[in-house]
């Protein structure tokens, strides 16, 4: 399997779990959050990372 055939994969599966992915985002934003704090500025980078995904918003 070479490169491309990985990334494809990788952008079918994100597409057709992109619920579950944004909540994984929106999770881990949270626990990131809570610890350095900063909360406006991990929000706004989470939802610019489901943005970006295949499947997004």
């Amino acid at each position: 399997m070479n490169f491309d055939e990985i990334k494809g994969k990788a952008a079918e599966l994100l597409e057709q779990h992109h619920e579950q992915v944004d909540a994984g985002i929106d999770r881990v934003a949270g626990l990131v959050a809570d610890r350095i704090g900063h909360e406006e500025q991990v929000k706004s980078v989470a939802e610019m990372a489901k943005d970006i995904l295949p499947g997004g918003q």
